[in-house]
């Protein structure tokens, strides 16, 4: 499963730290960018709505292999298939830097938008935002 990850799950970050580093069942894939604009709020930690059509986000595509691996990144968001609350995983086009184009799943954010608009799509360039 191709993973679109835009946050703490990105490379370097707390939550890759913590699930991901060093951890076997997936594997990085490359920087990339979303092909559809989406909203990207902070309240400390990144979420994604799908309306406004703000920006284009970036982050980072991962494949993960390992079923446990996948449950415990959906614990982590708090992703329960069928319900559309908090955290829901779905698939969005996206674009790798090296100008491939892939589908890839990403955690959208379902409820009550708060925070900052992050205008340039880029968690980790947050504090640079305008």
């Amino acid at each position: 499963m191709n993973l679109f990850v835009y946050g703490t799950l990105r490379q370097g970050q707390s939550n890759y730290q913590r699930l991901l580093n060093g951890r076997e069942g997936f594997e990085f894939v490359g920087p990339a960018t979303t092909v559809n604009k989406y909203t990207m709020f902070s309240s400390g930690i990144p979420f994604v709505h799908k309306q406004p059509e703000t920006s284009l986000i970036k982050g980072e595509v991962i494949m993960v292999w390992d079923n446990k691996l996948i449950k415990s990144l959906d614990a982590l968001e708090g992703h329960r298939d069928g319900e559309r609350q908090g955290y829901h995983r779905e698939q969005t086009p996206v674009r790798l830097d090296n100008g491939m184009n892939m589908s890839a799943w990403i955690y959208f954010f379902y409820g009550v938008p708060h925070g900052s608009i992050v205008h340039s799509g880029d968690w980790l360039g947050r504090n640079n935002n305008k």
